[in-house]
């Protein structure tokens, strides 16, 4: 079992060229718990994840995982520390379902090592935990974009981060899978910073909230901290009612 990892996030800020994405961005995610990065297109939560999956340096400011500075350790020492799902993978490789998971295991192995029985076990319970059995042998390039989120997220959970980053992990998911994987990283006890566009799954699932617009942060807290009906007229620019679901007694977001 890997323990969870804290994740701080230090005054970073992302440009391109000269048009800044992320703007002196501060956050800090405790050991197990679950952030769910909130805003319209465009507010910079994709390039603020990605400085923390190191696929962007950060203009200005650190990331920090467990107090380490992840743009100071070697590549290595983040892939078995942060795990990350992504929007958009390339899919036209001739990999099986199989294959792609095992890759997990890749930061935890030496170059053409071959994987162990420990390997073997982990591969399988992703597997399975995923509902991918049937399609283990199928080329990961045939599969749709539903199942290929869920091949992903297994991957990362072979892996065994100590901070798992999702951008927009339920894109491409029925109801039912939304549900299934949202419930199933509550479950995990991984640290976990999630982009998602749906408020009322975010306010479901979600320990705690930040709310980004134009690259800054304008709000973060509880749900019921930042998602209010004044705040969601400013970001989103639409009039909504907040109420409580009549069964979870969460919050639940209506467009009036």
């Amino acid at each position: 079992m890997i323990a969870p990892g804290r994740l701080d996030i230090e005054g970073v800020s992302v440009s391109a060229g000269e048009a800044p994405l992320v703007r002196d961005v501060s956050l800090v995610v405790a050991p197990g718990e679950m952030l769910g990065v909130l805003g319209p297109n465009g507010a910079g939560k994709s390039s603020l994840l990605r400085t923390i999956y190191r696929m962007s340096r950060p203009a200005t400011g650190r990331v920090l995982v467990n107090g380490e500075d992840i743009w100071r350790r070697s590549a290595t020492w983040v892939a078995q520390h942060v795990g990350a799902v992504l929007q958009d993978m390339p899919a036209d490789f001739p990999l099986t379902v199989r294959d792609v998971v095992a890759m997990g295991r890749s930061a935890h192995k030496a170059l053409l090592e071959p994987d162990t029985p420990h390997d073997a076990a982990l591969i399988a319970a992703a597997i399975t935990l995923q509902r991918l059995d049937a399609l283990e042998h199928r080329p990961f390039r045939t599969l749709s974009g539903g199942e290929r989120q869920r091949v992903l997220l297994a991957r990362a959970l072979v892996q065994q981060p100590q901070v798992l980053v999702l951008d927009e992990p339920t894109n491409h998911l029925d109801i039912r899978y939304q549900l299934s994987l949202l419930r199933f990283l509550r479950e995990t006890g991984v640290t976990v910073i999630a982009a998602l566009h749906d408020l009322n799954l975010a306010a479901m699932f979600c320990d705690r909230l930040c709310l980004m617009e134009g690259g800054r942060v304008v709000a973060q807290g509880t749900p019921e901290q930042v998602l209010t009906e004044d705040r969601i007229a400013e970001v989103y620019g639409i009039e909504a009612l907040i109420q409580r679901h009549p069964r979870s007694g969460t919050l639940w977001v209506l467009p009036a």
